[in-house]
């Protein structure tokens, strides 16, 4: 019975052990985000009106669903490292993850843009932390 009883604690910690670790990475991930470019082409199907009911402009992103719970909502201001202040107006759509989609009116701009990734970062203090040397995300409000 001793040796059953042992075995059982052990198989129990190592599942401790392993939910805790994949929970960390996971925590890890969650904190890169991919920012991407699109256009009023991309669009088309609502004809330029975003979530919020505005029409696409400058200045505006669409966020993925998932990082509304990270403070992501519809009219927070956030600030990308290297590109300026925007404003969350639009959702993407539910299959992606991680993900701010900032609106180019020029095609070859965004096409240029890509996907970068990026380090969403809660509020100031997090932000010194970088010492400015990663590409961030700042939510702002």
């Amino acid at each position: 019975m001793t040796r059953i009883n042992l075995l059982v604690a052990r198989v129990v910690l190592l599942g401790i052990c392993i939910l805790c670790i994949s929970s960390v990475s996971v925590w890890a991930e969650e904190s890169e985000i991919s920012v991407t470019a699109y256009t009023l082409k991309e669009c088309y199907h609502n004809k330029g009106k975003t979530a919020s009911g505005e029409i696409v402009r400058k200045g505006i992103v669409a966020v993925s669903p998932d990082l509304e719970s990270k403070g992501l909502k519809i009219g927070t201001k956030i600030k990308i490292s290297d590109m300026g202040t925007f404003i969350v107006k639009d959702r993407t759509n539910r299959r992606n993850r991680g993900n701010i989609d900032i609106y180019m009116p020029s095609y070859k701009k965004a096409l240029r843009f890509g996907r970068q990734n990026y380090t969403l970062v809660q509020n100031q203090e997090e932000l010194n932390l970088l010492n400015g040397k990663e590409k961030y995300v700042c939510i702002l409000d």
